[in-house]
């Protein structure tokens, strides 16, 4: 299976890439080298494309003859996004836009990363799937907005695509 991973220089793509490859998948990458590392590709053999997931052109020739995308590529930080609300949206909201229109030019499957984030100033615990959701950053909102361009891609379009919201994630190639 082809399969794109945007951000898949970074912690969670780099790790998923190897996984890829072990597999006998074929992954590309696509990433802005932002936070993700050229260093964590070293060595394997994918196709790696520099260009931001705000850019719908760049987006859709790497999407091109994929079977499937797992789009982690995300400009994170609560913080950031606060301070850089229209950018971080233009990536996270945007940019997970650019990736359903060219995924579904490609008829290709989508997985989405989203954020425990979104849950924002919700009380209950534990958090689960039909919990209601508050977001209280750019940040949050950004990926909420994203998640729900995954539902109505699938409503209006029938696509396949799924929305992961990670919570804790670490591992190798985590920078601390």
């Amino acid at each position: 299976m082809r399969v794109l991973v945007t951000g898949g220089a970074g912690f969670i793509g780099t790790n998923l890439v190897r996984r890829l490859l072990d597999l006998g998948h074929e992954p590309s990458v696509f990433d802005d080298f932002s936070t993700g590392l050229e260093s964590n590709l070293v060595g394997m053999d994918v196709q790696v494309k520099r260009g931001s997931l705000d850019d719908g052109d760049a987006v859709a020739s790497s999407v091109r003859d994929v079977d499937a995308v797992v789009h982690l590529g995300a400009r994170g930080s609560v913080p950031r996004s606060i301070a850089h609300p229209v950018a971080t949206h233009g990536v996270n909201a945007s940019g997970t836009l650019n990736v359903l229109e060219a995924a579904r030019a490609e008829d290709a499957y989508v997985v989405m990363s989203s954020s425990s984030s979104v849950y924002g100033a919700n009380p209950l615990l534990p958090k689960v799937e039909r919990t209601w959701t508050q977001p209280l950053s750019p940040y949050a909102a950004s990926k909420l907005a994203g998640e729900g361009y995954i539902l109505s891609y699938q409503a209006s379009y029938g696509m396949a695509a799924l929305v992961l919201r990670f919570f804790n994630v670490f591992g190798p190639w985590q920078r601390p």
